[in-house]
């Protein structure tokens, strides 16, 4: 620790003592030019009713005469803007963006003695579209695009409204869900999942499936992060940005959802907020469940003997839990704020399962019939506290931040699996048993101060330590007592222990239309899995991963952009766990503690275009990944298949995503969008498929119509074509699902009921197989679901735009919506 302290500190004088350099005079504006004269008009972009900065907002300068357009740009991702250079005149401004009211800044002049005209912070506010019969009140755009990530807007989706962020993902580009909720990013299933900018303890579907829909504000979708981000994903990562409110004085918001199969759920957001302080608490109880009938077929060969098993039952897979948080921050100056967060819960995920077995060989067609009973348990409670402090020295670009957190996780496994014969005597029984917590501290230590005219540099030092301890046990059933038998040989005990400090720079600038921004890490891993009174697998290294970043202003409503990023997969925990846990009489799963990392070349270049309140884009995209990481099958005994994890190559996927927002009517917009890509699995092991390959394309088409103020429908539909993996293929999927939101109060209550698969196609079928196996696997969901949620929006704040004003009175009427918490 002291080391890490060390370093910390080193880092820390550094980046204090750079300051001066990196703040002399830029190239720009009176900057050492000669005799030449620079002139620019410079200013910044804010949303009114949050203050925050607006980022593509387009900027067109005219002539105050004639109106003649003469130049025009967009702002950067702090909402500036900077029109360079600029013949000495009278102009004026129009500024515009998607959902906002125009806006119009007159008299500026550009003189000799008076080159540079600074229009300060502009304010846009929500436009209001009027129809011939319907007036359609301004919503968030769902989805904005950025230089390096996609954030959509969740207050937009109704037909997710009363679930979890998995099926939000479901209506989001870029992402598959699977029939279980499993989630894809780009074809990957190793992603990174953050939390308001922080890595959460629980895994990544653990995470997406405990978060209820109503308390996400947003969802950053980041598929090739720059180097400040870590690095950690294979596709990318997937920030979720819990609400918190923004305006001023006391407000809050409850949610009360429930549906079909037994679930419920509810949640509310507590704030208050003035100049000095912000605090907040929340809670949320939530409790799903997924229900259907599961069919295989398999087959295994074993010297010359051929070995069927037919399967067909029934199963219900629930998931759920509780989460209290909490935080403060305090302004104890106009530049120092210190922060404090707690965060409590338990989650558990449950399944069970029916199903009747039917076995025969080659030389024996008379089947023997049983049927099985499982069942599983998983989850525990987990807990974690979060200091943060941050400096500002004198304007909001140039600031220190310090972040810390220390987590802990409880997490108990307990797995059963009984048969029995035509006659319900139980013939075998197997029992596995894990526990262990597992521990977690972080420290962040980031510095960013502008550069040049309209730069910004950034560095930090981030270190993750974690350790935890797994105690399992497996247990054979004994026909002679009747009760469950340890069997000391499979009993493991085992540490792991990773510690990965890195430093890291980041360096942006725009030239004109061009942004650059650059971007390296440096990281060190020491990663240690060990078997007690067994063996050691060990890593001990550097890493290093560069990114890049380009964008291009062609037109104020035009852009294209193009990035490079180095990133790596780290090996999830429980592929890495070296013990047996049997899933029924017949499947038998193991994790591999001698997987290798993957480490990712990803490569992106993406087009846009706005044409009024509508947009366009298209992204070009290439990944490659080396120590591919795939679930793996084999023959583990005469009729049984084991499940693993193997490095089994190298992968290529090469693909193209196209999106397009349209408002066709005033009461209709929807949200197209396409991802066709060609993967393939390279340099496997001899003893796999030397061709595996497959062109695979997605398919969502979101539609919302506003019938009047108080209601709004959401239709969507998503279909996923079939792909490949290392043993075998995946079938198609198609879900269509719909939702209705119904304003009772305006801006204060207001009801939503979901359809989910309405036509029950979200069935999910797969084949896989080997020299000496196949299996044929298909789950069919129950479906439709319906569900149903209440909201209810209640505040008393004074506006941000009206303390400007110098009105400190409440703002009444003029209630925030229930989305821009």
């Amino acid at each position: 620790m002291l080391r890490y302290i060390r370093i910390s500190l080193l880092l820390i004088m550094i980046m204090l003592s750079s300051e001066t350099a990196f703040m002399q005079p830029g190239s720009g504006m009176g900057a050492g030019n000669g005799n030449r004269l620079n002139t620019a008009i410079l200013g910044t972009v804010l949303d009114e009713a949050t203050g925050t900065p607006i980022q593509y907002a387009n900027i067109m300068l005219h002539k105050q005469n004639s109106g003649e357009a003469i130049t025009g740009t967009i702002t950067n991702e702090r909402g500036r803007f900077d029109l360079s250079p600029v013949r000495p005149g009278r102009y004026y401004l129009t500024i515009k963006f998607m959902g906002y009211e125009e806006l119009r800044v007159d008299s500026l002049t550009i003189t000799f003695a008076t080159p540079i005209a600074d229009v300060g912070d502009q304010y846009i506010k929500p436009a209001e579209l009027e129809g011939e019969s319907v007036v359609v009140e301004r919503e968030r755009t769902t989805m904005e695009y950025k230089i390096d990530k996609k954030v959509i807007n969740v207050g937009q989706d109704i037909t997710s409204s009363s679930g979890t962020a998995v099926e939000v993902l479901e209506n989001v580009p870029s992402v598959t869900v699977d029939i279980d909720g499993n989630v894809e990013l780009r074809g990957s299933s190793n992603f990174t999942v953050l939390i308001d900018n922080r890595p959460s303890i629980l895994e990544a579907n653990e995470v997406l499936q405990t978060i209820p829909a109503s308390t996400i504000d947003n969802i950053e979708i980041i598929t090739n992060p720059s180097a400040a981000y870590d690095p950690d994903g294979v596709s990318g990562i997937i920030n979720i940005i819990t609400k918190k409110n923004k305006l001023e004085g006391f407000s809050g918001i409850a949610n009360l959802n429930a549906g079909m199969l037994g679930q419920f759920g509810g949640d509310f957001l507590l704030n208050y907020r003035n100049h000095h302080y912000t605090a907040y608490i929340s809670a949320a109880y939530n409790t799903r469940a997924h229900e259907g009938q599961d069919t295989s077929l398999s087959r295994t060969t074993v010297l010359d003997t051929s070995y069927t098993v037919s399967q067909s039952g029934d199963r219900r897979f629930e998931h759920g839990g509780y989460r209290l948080r909490g935080g403060l921050d305090y302004n104890f100056t106009d530049q120092d704020v210190l922060g404090l967060k707690f965060s409590y819960g338990s989650r558990g995920f449950n399944s069970s399962s029916n199903n009747k077995f039917e076995k025969y060989t080659n030389y024996d067609f008379v089947p023997f019939i049983s049927t099985t009973e499982e069942k599983s348990e998983r989850g525990g409670a987990y807990y974690s506290i979060e200091a943060n402090y941050e400096h500002q020295f004198g304007s909001p670009n140039h600031r220190l931040e310090v972040n810390g957190d220390y987590s802990i996780r409880k997490s108990d496994e307990e797995s059963i699996t009984e048969q029995f014969d035509v006659n319900n005597n139980q013939i075998d029984g197997r029992r596995t048993i894990e526990d262990g917590p597992t521990t977690r501290g972080e420290l962040e230590i980031k510095y960013e101060q502008p550069w040049a005219n309209d730069g910004k540099l950034e560095a930090g030092y981030q270190l993750h330590t974690g350790s935890s301890i797994d105690k399992n046990g497996f247990q054979n059933w004994d026909a002679a007592s009747g009760l469950y038998v340890n069997v000391p040989n499979y009993d493991f005990d085992t540490e792991y222990r990773r510690d990965t400090q890195s430093i890291y720079s980041v360096l942006s600038n725009n030239y004109g239309k061009l942004g650059v921004q650059g971007g390296f890490r440096a990281e060190y891993t020491y990663r240690d899995i060990a078997i007690i009174d067994s063996s050691s697998f060990t890593i001990d290294r550097w890493d290093y991963f560069p990114s890049v970043h380009l964008s291009y202003n062609i037109t104020p409503t035009q852009k294209f952009m193009t990035s490079y990023s180095r990133r790596i997969q780290r090996t999830r925990g429980w592929f890495l766990e070296p013990y047996e846990t049997w899933t029924d009489a017949y499947n038998v799963r193991k994790g591999n503690p001698g997987l290798l990392p993957e480490y990712i070349n990803s490569f992106e270049a993406g087009y846009m275009k706005y044409f009024g309140r509508n947009m366009i884009s298209a992204e070009l995209y290439g990944r490659q990944t080396t120590n591919l990481v795939e679930r793996v099958q084999s023959v583990y005994s005469e009729d049984v298949i084991l499940h693993t994890f193997e490095n089994v190559g190298n992968s290529l996927s090469i693909g193209s995503e196209l999106s397009l927002r349209l408002m066709a009517f005033p009461w209709w917009d929807f949200n197209l969008m396409g991802n066709v890509y060609h993967y393939e699995i390279n340099d496997q092991p001899s003893s796999f498929s030397q061709d595996i390959q497959s062109d695979n394309w997605s398919l969502r088409f979101n539609n919302n119509f506003t019938l009047s103020k108080q209601v709004k429908l959401q239709l969507n539909a998503m279909y996923n074509s079939p792909s490949v993996s290392i043993q075998g293929e995946r079938k198609a999927m198609f879900f269509l699902n719909a939702g209705a939101r119904l304003n009772l109060i305006e801006n204060k209550l207001s009801a939503t009921v979901n359809i989910r698969d309405i036509l029950d196609t979200g069935d999910h079928e797969s084949i896989s197989q080997g020299e000496d196996f196949y299996r044929f696997q298909s789950s069919d969901r129950v479906a439709p679901i319906v569900s149903a949620s209440v909201r209810y929006v209640f505040n008393n704040y004074r506006d941000k735009n009206q303390q400007r004003n110098g009105n400190m009175e409440d703002s009444g009427s003029e209630s925030a919506e229930g989305d821009d918490f």
